[in-house]
C-alpha cells in the first residue's frame, strides 16, 4: 500500500510557499513556454489567480460556516438565520466550481510548455500529470458535472449533538436529485451515505490544491529540468483558507474524511498560532474530549419547494464520526 503523502503548512507571513509549484514556477523564464502566443497569462500568473480564486471562495465558506455554527447549537434557532444559511450555501457552490476550474488551469499550465498542442498527448510527464489530477480531482469534478449539468442543487443536513458536557449542531451537505418523482439524496453520488460532512469538503479542496500543485511541480521539473528558487513569497491567501478550514470542528458523517488519504501537518514557524482558536468546540484549538459518549438529538434536511414537488425523502446518515487533530 503507498504511503500517504505529506503536506507541510506553516501559516507565519515569511515563511516560503506552503504550494510546491510556485518555487519552480517562480524561475520558469517567458522564453521556454507559449502560453503568451496563446493569449494566456504566464505559468506563475495563470497558477496564482487560480489559487487566489479558490482560496476566496474557500475563505468565505468556510467564514460562514463559523458564523452560522456560532448562531446556535439548536436547529430551532437556525431556522432564522435564513440570510447565513443560504450564503453558506452560495460559497459551498462557489468553492466547488472553482476547485473544479483549477483543473483546467492546472492544464492550460501544462499544455502551454508544448508548441503544438496535441504534442503533450504523447509526453510521459504530462500523462502522469494528468492521471494524478484525475485522481486528486474526483470528489470536486463529480460534484460539479452533477450541479452544473444534472440541475442538482447542494442542501445542508445538520444535527444537533451533545457532547462532553458541550452542546454543538454539525453540518453537512447533500446534492440533490430527483429519482421517481421523489427529491433526495443523489442515490448515484450517495451511494454509500447520505450526505457529507462541510468541514470535510473544506480539507478535500485543500488537499487538493496541494496534491496538484506537487503534481505540477513534478511536471515541471520533468520536461524542463526546471531548478525549484530559494526564495518563494508565501501565499497569503492560501494559508488564510488553511486557517479558516482549521478553525472548523473535524467531523465525518460516514465519508472518507481526507486525511486519511493525506496527512496535513499545520505549524507556525513564528510561533502565532492565535488565528487558529475559533472557539468552536472540535477545531484545532477546542479539540474533542477523548472517550466522551455523544448524544444526539434534532436533524434537519435542508429544501428548496419548487411549487409542484410534494414528495421529499430526508438525508439520514448511517454514522457521525468525530476526527481527532493528532
Amino acid at each position: 500500500m503507498p504511503l500517504k503523502p505529506v503536506y507541510k503548512i506553516d501559516i507565519a507571513s515569511e515563511a516560503p510557499s506552503n504550494l510546491e509549484a510556485d518555487a519552480v514556477l517562480l524561475g520558469i523564464p517567458p522564453d521556454v513556454c507559449f502560453h503568451t502566443l496563446r493569449g494566456l497569462r504566464l505559468p506563475l500568473g495563470v497558477y496564482n489567480v487560480s489559487i487566489q480564486r479558490v482560496s476566496e471562495k474557500l475563505i468565505a465558506f468556510c467564514g460562514r460556516l463559523e458564523t452560522y455554527m456560532k448562531v446556535s447549537s439548536k436547529i430551532e434557532v437556525l431556522q432564522n438565520a435564513e440570510q447565513i444559511r443560504q450564503e453558506l450555501i452560495d460559497y459551498v457552490e462557489l468553492a466547488i466550481y472553482a476547485a473544479a476550474e483549477h483543473v483546467d488551469d492546472i492544464d492550460s499550465i501544462a499544455t502551454g510548455f508544448f508548441r503544438i498542442p496535441k504534442d503533450c498527448e504523447r509526453n510521459a510527464a504530462y500523462k502522469e500529470l494528468c492521471k494524478e489530477v484525475k485522481r486528486l480531482k474526483r470528489i470536486v469534478a463529480i460534484s460539479a458535472n452533477a450541479i452544473k449539468h444534472q440541475q442538482a442543487r447542494i442542501r445542508l443536513f445538520s444535527v444537533e449533538m451533545a457532547h462532553a458536557l458541550q452542546e454543538t449542531c454539525l453540518h453537512g451537505y447533500f446534492i440533490e436529485a430527483v429519482e421517481n418523482g421523489v427529491i433526495g439524496p443523489s442515490s448515484v453520488l450517495h451511494r454509500n451515505q447520505d450526505c457529507f460532512s462541510l468541514t470535510s469538503l473544506a480539507w478535500e479542496v485543500i488537499t487538493f490544491l496541494l496534491g496538484c500543485s506537487r503534481a505540477l511541480c513534478h511536471f515541471l521539473m520533468e520536461i524542463g529540468q526546471l531548478k525549484a528558487e530559494t526564495v518563494v513569497p508565501n501565499s497569503s491567501l492560501f494559508n488564510s483558507a488553511v486557517i479558516a478550514a482549521a478553525r472548523l470542528p473535524l467531523y465525518t458523517f460516514g465519508e472518507e474524511h481526507p486525511f486519511a488519504r493525506a496527512t496535513v501537518q499545520l505549524g507556525a514557524s513564528d510561533g502565532i498560532y492565535t488565528p487558529f482558536d475559533s472557539g468552536l468546540y472540535g477545531s484545532i484549538k477546542n479539540r474533542w474530549v477523548d472517550h466522551a459518549t455523544a448524544n444526539f438529538g434534532n436533524f434537519r434536511s435542508s429544501f428548496v419547494g419548487d411549487g409542484v414537488s410534494k414528495t421529499f425523502r430526508f438525508a439520514q446518515p448511517k454514522t457521525i464520526g468525530l476526527s481527532q487533530w493528532s
